[in-house]
């Protein structure tokens, strides 16, 4: 009769399983449903976001005017060698920056942070217009990851320019256009560039333009001659 014990067993285990089941299905709490979408309660990002980068407001200054009116000037390496002659606006101030071949004007007064404008002579360095393009994207790139600029972007690229906004190290949002002449033997001879606030960038593309236009390559002056010994008696 062992048998029958053992199956009023087996009757048992099933009977108490699946009254467990049962149990556990009345006691489990149903999802709530609505027909009305409402928005989830949102909880910390997943994954790290940048930090909002604080930008200062630019100074109340009126935007760069296109079709400034431009005057010839020579820049010159040595007081006789080599440059170029470009056309910068009348009565900006001309700077030249040590050692030389890098001059800045900006207009009378000068007001920080607001619009100059750059010309570099680059004869003698022996670069192509691609090399110097890519070796200042390049700077730029450093200047952030130095932490002297943030939020850099790319805004504009041709073969022979750039165009990037950032915000510098004084918090200002900062706009350059910047572009490279090349010679006959196909080398990089000039390097122009504009800056100024994202309110300029019309005067900024119409002047980076037309200095590119008036540029032209100097060949050195010839050495002055030698007075005689009759002259300078």
């Amino acid at each position: 009769m062992w048998w029958r014990a053992l199956g009023v067993a087996v009757v048992l285990l099933c009977v108490g399983v699946a009254g467990g089941y049962a149990v556990a299905d009345r006691n489990q709490e149903k999802p709530s449903r609505s027909s009305v979408l409402t928005p989830v309660t949102g909880h910390d990002p997943a994954v790290p976001t940048p930090p909002v980068v604080q930008v200062v407001p630019d100074p109340d200054i009126d935007p760069l005017a296109p079709d400034q009116t431009l005057e010839p000037t020579d820049l010159r390496l040595t007081k006789r060698g080599p440059g170029a002659s470009v056309s910068v606006p009348v009565g900006w101030a001309e700077v030249r920056a040590d050692p030389g071949s890098t001059w800045t004007f900006a207009p009378q007064p000068s007001v920080k942070n607001t619009y100059v404008l750059r010309v570099s002579v680059m004869l003698g360095q022996h670069v192509s217009v691609g090399v110097a393009k890519t070796a200042r994207m390049a700077a730029l790139q450093s200047l952030e990851d130095d932490g002297n600029a943030q939020d850099l972007q790319f805004t504009g690229e041709t073969d022979d320019s750039i165009q990037a906004s950032y915000v510098d190290v004084g918090g200002y949002r900062r706009v350059t256009l910047e572009r490279w002449l090349e010679d006959a033997d196909g080398l990089a001879y000039l390097d122009i560039a504009v800056t100024g606030r994202v309110r300029d960038v019309v005067g900024l593309e119409d002047l980076i333009a037309r200095v590119a236009e008036s540029a032209v390559e100097l060949e050195p002056l010839p050495p002055k001659e030698s007075a005689s010994p009759t002259e300078a008696s």
